[in-house]
């Protein structure tokens, strides 16, 4: 009979070391300056020692919660378009609390994003050989003394050298 009594004590102690938690809770509504709730706002907390981010999205009624975050110092970050970002900082909590943290959103200007995607011209990097085609009706308006057809290669972009009758220093 003792060691009947001895088990279920010490059964119902593993079951209460179970349901021991070192997690806490932070919840909240979300609402705009004329006090009604506003739902769909994403709301991301994060934990300012680990930078630790959890996001969630506000229901129906304007709540929202954010179960299991580890002890620590937070902060509770509310966006949707249409408002004004909301921040909430320095928010501590503690093993086993429930922290309320209600935001009031402020009606933000309708903002237009614009977005400019501007290419390089691709170089071509398993060649160093350059190319340039030159016509003819070029070849016979530029104003060449000799005709010779070594003077048309630094109309090419990248060619240096010293023009002259010795061609040897082009590169």
């Amino acid at each position: 009979m003792k060691k009947l009594a001895v088990v279920a004590v010490l059964a119902a102690a593993a079951s209460l070391a179970l349901a021991q938690s070192f997690t806490g809770t932070i919840l909240g509504t979300i609402k705009d300056p004329s006090g009604a709730v506003v739902p769909g706002v994403t709301v991301t907390i994060t934990n300012v020692a680990t930078n630790v981010r959890t996001e969630t999205i506000t229901d129906g009624s304007g709540n929202y919660v954010a179960p299991e975050l580890a002890p620590g110092r937070y902060t509770v970050e509310a966006a949707l378009p249409g408002f004004k970002r909301a921040v909430r900082e320095g928010i501590v909590l503690q093993v086993q609390q429930r922290t309320q943290v209600d935001i009031a959103m402020a009606v933000g200007e309708v903002t237009e994003a614009i977005e400019v995607t501007a290419n390089a011209r691709l170089t071509e990097t398993t060649t160093s050989s350059l190319g340039k085609i030159v016509d003819n009706r070029r070849i016979l308006n530029l104003p060449l003394n000799t005709r010779n057809v070594y003077s048309l290669i630094f109309l090419t972009p990248g060619v240096t050298g010293s023009v002259g009758n010795q061609y040897n220093s082009m590169s």
